[in-house]
């Protein structure tokens, strides 16, 4: 008979205990309109607004505690902490391809705000490259000599193997037949390697643009020069997708980012006569960019991990190799 009665003692309590979470939950949950915004910055989507009546499930009665369902407000409670980036929601991305798919098909026309997916930890290698391409940067100041490194740089951020693949979609582009087959290799790529290695993206608002498809060509523009600003490609690129958004204000705006010539009042080769001081100046700025860029993810590195490996110099020649394979 004992363990009958410790029985039901628990049960009186947990029924006890059950009804006053029941009126703590309603208090935090009664309004007759709730509002709140979940900011899902870890699944690059926008400030989200989910907006709850009290017809939905888990919203209670407050004078009601008998219909207390705990399973609801656990539901709720979980929506409103949100703290890892997951959702039961499954129209939440859960890659980075989801993420560009749930972009592109937005019909959002405030498009220039959203946010990236967290990029992925700095490597001693990742951070070579980085490095490499900041001395890249610097060399521009001086001609457009660098730019042929900086693009090839840029094509083998992911290894040789990435690359080769890349740059098959080159000649693919030029048969509107094969544009489908391109488009997914493309997204492939995006969704092996992440957004984080652009040129993907960059081959994608290119074939966006030969497509007439502005709005997406914009699109994956957009988020290349939020992660590399100093991409001069997509500065180029995207002053023309402007004009084609009929956007005559983002063409101007976006053709001011430009990099400026070497030669001052020179548009056309042979480009002979004065340097142009706003070369320099977009230089440095784009150099502080990136510099600015490193260091957030170092410090991002160094708060999930801790300190560097001893072994990684700074000052030791680059370690950086074509035959990284997929390595960040």
């Amino acid at each position: 008979m004992i363990p009958l009665k410790i029985f039901w003692c628990f049960f009186l309590v947990l029924t006890s205990t059950l009804r006053e979470s029941s009126a703590f939950i309603s208090s935090l949950l009664s309004p007759s309109q709730l509002f709140f915004q979940l900011e899902l910055r870890r699944d690059g989507r926008e400030n989200t607004p989910l907006f709850a009546s009290p017809s939905d499930d888990y919203i209670q009665d407050d004078n009601n505690d008998s219909n207390f369902d705990v399973e609801a407000a656990k539901k709720q409670l979980e929506l409103l902490l949100v703290d890892d980036g997951k959702s039961d929601d499954s129209s939440v991305p859960s890659t980075e391809k989801d993420f560009l798919e749930s972009l592109l098909s937005s019909k959002n026309k405030d498009v220039d705000k959203f946010y990236l997916p967290p990029p992925p930890p700095l490597s001693a290698i990742e951070r070579d490259r980085r490095d490499a391409e900041i001395q890249l940067l610097k060399l521009l100041g001086q001609g457009d000599e660098a730019s042929a490194d900086l693009w090839n740089l840029w094509y083998s951020e992911r290894g040789v193997s990435a690359k080769t693949k890349l740059e098959t979609t080159d000649s693919l582009m030029g048969d509107p037949e094969k544009w489908k087959e391109c488009e997914q290799i493309l997204k492939e790529l995006v969704d092996e390697y992440g957004i984080y290695w652009v040129e993907p993206l960059n081959r994608l608002a290119t074939l966006y643009f030969i497509q007439n498809k502005f709005d997406e060509s914009y699109k994956c523009c957009l988020i290349i020069l939020q992660i590399k600003p100093w991409h001069f490609g997509a500065l180029s690129g995207i002053v023309q997708v402007c004009i084609g958004r009929g956007d005559r204000n983002g063409a101007r705006a976006w053709a001011e980012k430009r990099l400026p010539n070497i030669v001052a009042g020179s548009s056309f080769p042979p480009f002979e006569g004065a340097e142009n001081p706003r070369r320099q100046q977009w230089v440095d700025e784009q150099v502080g960019k990136a510099e600015k860029l490193l260091r957030k993810a170092e410090r991002a590195t160094k708060k999930s991990f801790g300190e560097p490996d001893s072994y990684y110099n700074q000052e030791e020649e680059s370690t950086m190799n074509e035959d990284d394979g997929d390595a960040w």
